[in-house]
């Protein structure tokens, strides 16, 4: 199985090996980590700790294993998961075998891949090898969990290039926030994020003390550990970045303002060339900061729900935020409780095809245990 970002570790990945190995306990996995520039760098040891892969092949082994991949099996299978499609189509002739590809989008062009699963049939250009099986993000939820509150809490991802930006932002939100309004406050930390490196995202005038920041005014802000849904008891409003928990909040009927600070414009990683061109020394930041600002007209939405209704439905802030913007938005909606009512109404009412770990591991189970 192979895989590149946190996004498609949490959402698709994980949940969707989970449930191989429950229908089929034989089947033996191996977790293959693909180049990312939306990596948070502990991938491997998330992968490694969830027990359900015999091996997990970091990104620096990447080569070597497919030069050397050592599967000598009758029966195996490639099924990618994200990354660019040419290290699967790569495994694929150096193993000699079948490559599944999942994708969510129309970009499923791979002339190499066996069979191409998708989740919705909108997606279907009408070949054979294509198998409509459903959203697997569905499958990364636990409703059971989530239970509306007077909670407002802060997701700041899980990349660290951008946490420590990210984090102080939202600190001094939350304690603005803390100023003018009496609500819980919490902060949800990625489970790619470990929380003994926390404190070197930490800003000095706060205080990090096992499970909690301390303000410069004595409040404190608790510290949730993402990675399962019990965070969500209690929320009613949620402060987070572009990315894959936008589309898993936005299924349970959580509110959210999606920020997009840009006066890190330098810092956000892009697809394709420009962001190794971004890489390099001394202009390469500045060619990239001038790249984001010229594409920003061109996009509509930055949330995945509203990327995926055509239509605003969550609250999104773009541009040089401050902590100050933030807070008067969130008070605005706090105010205007009818706003939040209706945010969670249209949230619910974004529908996709269910089922898809269940049929991919059926697929699977057909292709190697027959």
């Amino acid at each position: 199985m192979l895989t590149n970002s946190p996004g498609e570790i949490g959402g698709w990945f994980i949940p969707l090996a989970r449930k191989i190995k429950t229908s089929y306990p034989e089947i033996d996995i191996i977790s293959v980590l693909l180049p990312c520039q939306y990596a948070s760098g502990t991938e491997f040891y998330v992968l490694q700790n969830s027990g359900l892969f015999s091996r997990t092949i970091d990104r620096k082994e990447l080569l070597r294993f497919i030069l050397s991949p050592s599967i000598d099996d009758d029966k195996k299978l490639i099924l990618q998961l994200g990354g660019d499609p040419y290290w699967g189509t790569l495994l694929k002739i150096r193993l000699k075998s079948k490559l599944y590809v999942y994708s969510d989008s129309m970009v499923h062009i791979n002339r190499w891949a066996d069979k191409i699963l998708l989740t919705d049939p909108k997606f279907s250009r009408g070949a054979d090898r294509e198998v409509v099986i459903g959203n697997l993000i569905l499958d990364s939820i636990d409703y059971s969990c989530y239970k509306e509150g007077p909670a407002v809490v802060f997701l700041p991802g899980s990349r660290p290039y951008m946490l420590e930006k990210i984090l102080p932002l939202m600190l001094e939100t939350a304690e603005i926030l803390g100023d003018s309004f009496n609500v819980p406050i919490k902060f949800i930390i990625s489970p790619f994020i470990r929380l003994e490196d926390l404190d070197r995202y930490t800003p000095d005038n706060f205080k990090l003390v096992e499970d909690r920041f301390i303000s410069p005014s004595g409040r404190t802000f608790y510290i949730n550990k993402g990675g399962s849904w019990e965070w969500t008891e209690g929320v009613q409003l949620a402060i987070n970045l572009p990315g894959t928990n936008t589309l898993q909040l936005a299924l349970l009927g959580i509110p959210q303002i999606t920020i997009l600070p840009l006066q890190w414009a330098d810092s956000i990683p892009l697809e394709g060339i420009i962001e190794w061109i971004g890489r390099i020394p001394v202009l390469g930041r500045r060619i990239k900061h001038l790249v984001v600002y010229k594409a920003l007209p061109k996009i509509k939405f930055i949330a995945l729900p509203n990327i995926i209704s055509g239509e605003k439905i969550t609250e999104e802030l773009i541009g040089e935020i401050t902590p100050e913007v933030i807070a008067q938005r969130i008070i605005f909606f706090l105010e205007n409780r009818s706003l939040l009512e209706d945010m969670k109404k249209r949230l619910k009412g974004i529908k996709f095809l269910s089922g898809a770990s269940e049929k991919i591991a059926s697929i699977i189970g057909d292709e190697l245990c027959e």
